[in-house]
């Protein structure tokens, strides 16, 4: 029984050894980097894919009525493609996924073929992955903009805290107050309910609580890391998902500029 028991404490004890290792060695892991890299890139590249998709679909349902939208419509589904294609490499490369696109459209002949792409599904959800991409960009400038810079600014907490008259962030005469308010009406009464929550500032004035800011900075800085690896394995999922099997005019440039490469990069001659 006394056997039993240790083994169970050992079992424990080894699996939080190995959880704290794993907590504690991702700023020194290369797939970390990788993963920030993307998600620092999903922000500028979010932006410009909503706004394109958006833009172009507008004026090509605007345009509509007097015929010209229609082709500005297949233009912008075929760039979107175009782009929703990069964007699989670019996924693939930094987040180590496998996304397999598709190079030829069903069909043999071309009004099939358009056909075919205008009925697949995956064209649709690859066309609307970008501007989705843009919600992805926002999370992590958010979390990239709060998450570490606090922490590199808690980390740093001891080298400054005891300098006359240096201050960081934001400072005010009082402290932040949010405020609830919620409204009902009742007959003729109108009922209002006003919660505050009022923030206080935490002075730092020695050595130990400089130490102790730091050592949360530490832990913050590493939970943001985690929290942003597991945000890039989720989307890496989710782009597999929209991606996988689409149409792909990028794989298609890509993959007519490297044929002449490799034919002649090929040793065997002509009729062998």
């Amino acid at each position: 029984m006394a056997r039993t028991a240790t083994t169970l404490t050992d079992g424990h004890l080894g699996r939080a050894a190995a959880g704290l290792k794993r907590f504690v060695a991702v700023p020194f892991q290369r797939r970390t980097y990788l993963n920030l890299t993307y998600l620092l890139l999903a922000f500028p590249l979010g932006i410009a894919y909503f706004v394109f998709v958006v833009t172009g679909v507008s004026l090509g349902i605007g345009l509509s009525i007097i015929l010209v939208g229609v082709p500005l419509l297949a233009a912008v589904v075929v760039a979107s493609l175009a782009l929703a294609g990069f964007d699989r490499w670019l996924t693939a490369a930094l987040l180590d996924v496998d996304i397999e696109p598709r190079t030829s459209p069903d069909g043999d002949t071309h009004a099939k073929q358009i056909r075919s792409l205008a009925t697949h599904r995956k064209t649709w959800t690859s066309v609307l992955y970008l501007p989705v991409k843009f919600v992805l960009g926002v999370v992590s400038f958010v979390l990239v903009g709060t998450g570490l810079s606090t922490a590199i600014a808690m980390l740093t907490v001891p080298l400054y805290y005891d300098q006359p008259g240096l201050y960081v962030g934001t400072m005010s005469d009082r402290a932040p107050e949010i405020h609830q308010t919620l409204h009902l009406g009742w007959d003729y009464l109108l009922v209002s309910v006003d919660a505050v929550f009022t923030v206080g500032y935490w002075e730092i004035t020695t050595l130990s609580q400089a130490l102790a800011v730091a050592v949360l900075g530490f832990v913050l800085l590493f939970g943001t890391f985690h929290v942003l690896n597991a945000l890039a394995r989720g989307w890496s999922r989710f782009a597999r998902l929209a991606l996988e099997g689409g149409y792909d005019p990028f794989a298609v440039v890509v993959q007519r500029l490297e044929s002449p490469t490799e034919a002649a990069n090929d040793p065997t001659p002509p009729g062998e």
